[in-house]
């Protein structure tokens, strides 16, 4: 009688713990989500897409080769792609590597056509301001080693390292650790060469 009695007594008691334990396992699961979106920091990565366009661009000065005269532009823009690796200090500050193709232009002159193929390689500082919602400003400085390679045509390959700086918009997704950017960015390679990237992209923080 006794054991029956103290059988029945636990069998309520399990009951009770599961009854109570239930809510904190399913809110626990809901919050599992929440806990690996924590962005305040870490190793981030990421790619875009958008749109190159040459400013200021004057080939003969350029191409420093003696025998282009006469050049003149004829398609200033193409389109741009990037990857970058990043690491985020906190929520105002962070370094990031990027690569970015920004496209071919392509021009005339007076000893024939060709195109300019560049690419460029970048370190940059970004500092971030929270503004609201998940929504952040921010502004990158960094430089560029760039390449820009002269395909057919009279003009020659052309290289360096110089300054890049860019402003964007940043949203971070609540409950994933994905983040998505709208970014203009400058790359300031030669007073007769300047390229505009406006870029779209989308990242993962790790």
């Amino acid at each position: 009688m006794l054991q029956s009695i103290k059988g029945s007594c636990k069998e309520i008691i399990m009951k009770k713990f599961a009854l109570f334990a239930a809510p904190l396992f399913a809110s626990s699961l809901v919050a599992a989500p929440m806990a690996m979106a924590d962005t305040s920091s870490g190793i981030y990565s990421g790619v875009g897409v958008g749109s190159a366009q040459v400013h200021d661009a004057d080939v003969s000065s350029f191409s420093e080769n003696n025998t282009v005269s006469g050049s003149r532009i004829t398609d200033n823009n193409d389109t741009a792609q990037s990857a970058f690796v990043g690491y985020k200090f906190n929520d105002w500050f962070s370094t990031e590597i990027n690569y970015a193709d920004l496209g071919d232009i392509a021009y005339d002159a007076d000893q024939g056509s060709g195109h300019y193929q560049t690419k460029a390689y970048s370190l940059s500082a970004i500092g971030e301001l929270p503004l609201f919602y998940g929504v952040s400003g921010y502004a990158r400085v960094g430089a560029a080693y760039w390449k820009a390679n002269a395909q057919e045509g009279p003009a020659s390959n052309q290289y360096g390292t110089d300054p890049v700086y860019g402003l964007g918009l940043k949203y971070q997704f609540e409950t994933v650790p994905v983040f998505a950017r709208a970014e203009y960015t400058r790359y300031d390679m030669d007073s007769d060469y300047k390229i505009d990237a406006a870029m779209a992209s989308v990242g993962v923080q790790f």
